[in-house]
């Protein structure tokens, strides 16, 4: 049984609380190779598991609800994630504090995880972070540049309606702002941000720079991989001085929150896993971000 770096109780009252989890695995030797892309599989081993712990009614939820989906999921991370001998990870974020004491209680009690055709024993289970939602809006500060790291590909997928099914995989600012204040909204009402907050996407954000390339993942067992960028982007408020103070604490919130909730499109199948990266301080100026120096943390 894995042992679960906290307690239960912590989660079972309270204000809603976004949520990180970090399953440590080990990988068991054995021939069956390790898929090149793990996100779908990953997907299909964390509903399992809570099948498989009595939590057959929640794994229907979670399969069968529409976005905003409560919960997001990394592909397989880590040296051992090719299957080799070393140790791989996968990191599941909860959206929702009812989810949280159902989720560590399944993945206590597994032993073996199997991804795709390979399998790992679980080592342990990690609370990495937890925050309340309005911690996320009392830490933040009324700063007018932000830096995100996106770690596995992401990307906005066009709806059936919208003609021939694409990907379209820039970060644009406005996509990315107005989803992660979707999911807000949705997941914290009770904490509303203000609406100058909403404005402040539409009509100020800007994409001021960014270093990204191109990426496959799986989208679908059997189908063909699609794509999507990884690297860095940072965003800027083109015209700062008009957007006020709450404003700007508000889109610091979300993205603090984007570190649970990723970005773009089928983030429960691996997408869109970001880090906020403490920006640069001349990131608030238009000279600044041109500057080579911009990139030096982190890149």
């Amino acid at each position: 049984m894995a042992s679960v770096c906290s307690s239960f109780e912590h989660f079972e009252q309270g204000p809603e609380m976004p949520t990180r989890i970090v399953v440590h695995l080990v990988h068991r030797n054995g021939r069956a190779p390790v898929p090149r892309h793990t996100g779908p599989a990953i997907n299909a081993a964390f509903l399992a598991q809570l099948r498989e712990a009595g939590e057959a009614g929640l794994t229907s939820a979670l399969h069968e609800t529409r976005p905003p989906k409560p919960y997001t999921l990394t592909p397989l991370l880590g040296p051992g994630a090719d299957g080799s001998s070393g140790n791989a990870r996968f990191e599941v974020a909860l959206l929702a504090d009812a989810l949280v004491a159902p989720v560590l209680q399944a993945l206590a009690k597994t032993r073996t995880l199997r991804v795709a055709n390979c399998f790992y024993e679980v080592a342990s289970v990690e609370v990495a972070a937890t925050e309340q939602y309005a911690t996320l809006v009392a830490r933040a500060r009324p700063t007018d540049g932000w830096r995100l790291r996106i770690r596995t590909p992401m990307a906005f997928l066009t709806a059936r309606e919208e003609g021939a099914r694409r990907c379209r995989p820039f970060p644009e600012a406005e996509w990315v702002f107005s989803g992660l204040h979707r999911r807000w909204e949705f997941f914290a009402p009770e904490i509303a941000l203000p609406p100058s907050a909403a404005a402040a996407i539409t009509s100020n954000l800007e994409v001021a720079d960014h270093r990204l390339t191109m990426a496959e993942h799986l989208l679908k067992p059997g189908a063909p991989p699609g794509r999507g960028s990884v690297g860095e982007v940072v965003y800027r408020l083109a015209e700062a001085r008009r957007v006020p103070s709450s404003a700007k604490i508000a889109l610091d919130a979300l993205v603090r929150f984007s570190r649970y909730a990723g970005i773009g499109d089928r983030t429960t199948i691996g997408m869109g896993n970001v880090h906020p990266v403490p920006a640069n301080p001349r990131v608030s100026s238009r000279e600044g971000l041109s500057a080579p120096g911009i990139w030096e943390r982190g890149s």
